[in-house]
């Protein structure tokens, strides 16, 4: 069974949430432009939320604050490409930290309002949990 993976949905503000840090694959070629939750695979014994913030430091050199998982309706791992499964926590950019930037895994990271998140070439896993993440947001 492949590793899990993890991704922080990245918001302005845990308390109220207007924008979200949305982030465009450089690579693979078949996903390269299309957006997702950045985030990466949690290593043997690691703790997925442990793995969420070392991933986040090491793709967009950023810390975070980790709050509320969002879960899909029959569970906690969302059910993502290559057979794989992905946990996602809301998280917002601890204050002592450098702002998130696209590393050499992502295009571009970009602030996108909440409202405005549909508009993007999701990747198609990806889309479902970003739904329930501006629901969640909504709440």
């Amino acid at each position: 069974m492949p590793r899990p993976v993890v991704a922080a949905a990245i918001v302005d503000s845990l308390s109220e949430p207007t924008m979200l840090l949305a982030c465009s694959r450089a690579y693979p070629q078949e996903l390269r432009g299309q957006f997702e939750l950045p985030g990466g695979k949690v290593e043997e014994g690691e703790d997925p939320t442990v793995a969420l913030e070392r991933e986040i430091a090491e793709e967009l050199g950023a810390h975070l604050i980790v709050g509320d998982r969002v879960c899909p309706e029959e569970g906690q791992w969302w059910r993502i490409l290559g057979g794989r499964v992905m946990g996602v926590w809301l998280a917002e950019v601890a204050p002592n930290s450098q702002e998130p930037r696209a590393g050499a895994s992502h295009l571009e990271a970009r602030w996108v309002p909440l409202a405005d998140l549909a508009a993007l070439p999701w990747i198609v896993a990806d889309l479902p949990i970003v739904e329930a993440v501006v629901a969640r947001c909504a709440r």
